[in-house]
């Protein structure tokens, strides 16, 4: 498993940039994989899931209502400590979800949590604490409650789901392929998540884009990201869904 490299006070040696690994998580015929990089200073650059390509076969065609894979973070480096994220969701959809027809596609979500998982494991269907909205500040301008959702819809074990209506899937004619959510529960912005569909993974794959931000933050000084990532690593036969270009906030 790679380590983070480091040098004592005696050693004249440059730190170099590394990425840690968490705990292998088993999805369909391979597995996923949280991971964390940093630079030769330690300030972390990149967080996300390494998804094997394996993976995309066998996958669970039931439950309809979809798998939750939880992700804890690699240990508790100081890459880690640096930002706000406390574990990873990655959920696996086979039938897609509402609303229709927009998100029924199979897809996975990258919840990326700011909340720890024992609060995130208690929330309810249309539970309540999902009604108390965080700061509009602490959301990027514009972003809104996704359009034909049941109101009042907090998704249980996630929470109350925003969505960028520029995205592409809200383009007259457009088609849901990839995009970037935001989640709140209890007064807090609880989770971002990168969501995109299974039929993109193809070794070109080449999502590279800017994170829409909020003007206010949800934990001050912490660094965290300005663009998600989807690529292809053919060195390791796996897919990357990340969040990277971190900047102190």
């Amino acid at each position: 498993m790679p380590l983070f490299l480091a040098c004592s006070k005696d050693d004249d040696t440059p730190s170099q940039p590394s990425t840690v690994y968490g705990t292998t998580v088993q999805i369909g015929s391979g597995s996923a994989r949280s991971f964390v990089s940093a630079d030769a200073s330690g300030k972390p650059t990149e967080i996300g899931v390494a998804l094997t390509e394996t993976a995309l076969t066998n996958l669970p065609a039931t439950p309809a209502t979809g798998i939750m894979y939880d992700l804890a973070l690699p240990g508790s480096g100081s890459a880690t400590a640096q930002m706000p994220f406390d574990h990873i969701s990655f959920d696996w959809n086979p039938n897609g979800h509402e609303p229709a027809p927009t998100y029924t596609l199979p897809h996975f979500d990258t919840h990326f949590y700011m909340i720890p998982m024992s609060v995130q494991h208690t929330i309810t269907l249309d539970d309540p604490k999902g009604d108390n909205f965080p700061p509009a500040t602490k959301l990027p301008t514009g972003y809104i409650t996704p359009p034909n959702v049941v109101p009042g819809r907090t998704v249980p074990m996630m929470g109350r789901h925003w969505v960028d209506p520029t995205s592409g899937e809200y383009v007259p004619g457009g088609t849901f392929t990839q995009t970037f959510i935001y989640g709140t529960y209890d007064g807090h912005v609880a989770f971002m998540e990168p969501m995109f569909t299974k039929a993109i993974l193809v070794p070109a794959v080449n999502v590279d884009l800017p994170v829409k931000q909020p003007a206010v933050y949800e934990v001050a000084g912490k660094y965290y990201p300005t663009k998600y990532t989807i690529r292809y690593d053919a060195s390791t036969h796996e897919y990357i869904i990340s969040m990277k270009e971190m900047v102190l906030r």
